[in-house]
């Protein structure tokens, strides 16, 4: 029977529903099926970038530079860092490409001497010394010269082959730039984000993580850990359905979590809450109206009365704005309190225990006629 080559909607049409490395693979190896696998819609269930490797999926890329050095006899090692021809580790700021975003200001003064316990005898003389960058894949390891290519340039470079100059939709379920430096393809379409783990808060970071996303869909789920005392809104935030931080570090007026411009907000690491930075929360919640359906949950290591809360020293700079009504729900682990907030809504705190954890939750709910 004769062979008939497929056409290109029904290329896109099978790509469509390959598995991402595989189909990554076959466009390398038939460059005819190229243009249509840019074009094909594609679904990554997961891509997990770091400094020198990256993830897609279930298979990893890592990238390591090899170095054999010719010093009376023949002496190597393996590393994770680009150098320079001094034995040197490249500072982030030396190896910024086109299109790249630097996270966090690296420095040159932090340049740390890391070589092996010897100099590169290449620097003094005219021995012969052999540094190979080498990639790992799904158990196969491949070889380059070290002089023709660096680990930050060959991370850019799988980046761009698998990613770039798409122009068909393409999704990603699981996102999460671990890396300093986000290596993007310079030509590329954005994609839908599900989950998104930006790793740890910098507003730099997400300043440089907005303009490489689809933000005309909405994200889900949003996930950062906070090593500063506050975080700042964003307009990214405003995005989001569900923003989850750990690490969260309380300040004295709750400024930054109510500040946040997504409807719901969690907090995952147990916060120490007190009498009196619970009455400040309370406090600082009412001072404006929050829109309704705006909830944030709060992981705390123990219950505190709320019923203490109902004192006119506590609500007496809103004693106007509120009317507070108070009382015990029929709940053995559910104890609430509730806050008018103006006419049309009213703000519900309340502990809940799911999964032996305790939280504290605020949100503000319709009013009932």
């Amino acid at each position: 029977m004769e062979s008939k080559p497929i056409q290109f909607c029904d290329t896109t049409t099978v790509l469509t529903y390959m598995e991402a490395n595989f189909r990554f693979n076959l466009a390398l190896k038939i460059p005819s099926i190229r243009k249509a696998e840019k074009a094909a819609p594609l679904v990554i269930n997961r891509l997990e970038l770091h400094d020198n490797r990256l993830i897609v999926n279930d298979t990893e890329y890592k990238m390591k530079v090899y170095r054999e050095c010719q010093t009376g006899g023949w002496s190597s090692d393996e590393v994770d860092y680009d150098f320079d021809g001094k034995g040197f580790q490249i500072s982030l700021d030396e190896s910024i490409q086109p299109g790249d975003v630097l996270f966090f200001y690296d420095g040159n003064e932090h340049r740390q001497r890391k070589w092996l316990a010897h100099d590169c005898p290449e620097i003094k003389s005219s021995l012969p010394c052999n540094h190979y960058i080498r990639l790992y894949v799904a158990g196969s390891m491949y070889e380059l010269p070290y002089k023709s290519m660096k680990i930050y340039q060959l991370m850019k470079r799988l980046l761009t082959m698998f990613i770039g100059n798409r122009r068909g939709e393409w999704i990603i379920k699981d996102f999460r730039p671990q890396n300093n430096v986000l290596r993007w393809p310079v030509d590329t379409r954005k994609p839908i984000v599900r989950n998104f783990d930006i790793g740890t808060y910098r507003h730099n970071k997400i300043d440089g993580l907005q303009p490489i996303i689809d933000t005309s869909v909405p994200i889900p789920i949003l996930k950062m850990r906070a090593t500063s005392i506050t975080i700042e809104d964003h307009p990214l935030l405003k995005n989001v359905e569900h923003l989850m931080i750990s690490n969260h570090l309380f300040t004295y007026d709750f400024s930054d979590l109510f500040s946040i411009q997504t409807p719901n907000v969690t907090l995952t690491t147990p916060a120490p809450l007190d009498k009196f930075t619970l009455g400040r929360l309370i406090s600082k919640l009412m001072e404006k109206p929050r829109p309704i359906g705006v909830r944030y949950s709060i992981l705390v290591r123990k219950k505190m009365n709320l019923n203490q809360y109902n004192h006119p020293a506590e609500i007496r700079k809103y004693k106007d704005a509120i009317r507070l009504a108070m009382g015990n729900e029929a709940v053995a682990v559910v104890r609430s309190m509730k806050l008018a907030m103006g006419n049309e809504a009213i703000v519900v705190v309340q502990y809940t225990t799911m999964n032996s954890k305790i939280w504290l939750n605020v949100e503000t709910v319709p009013k009932k006629k």
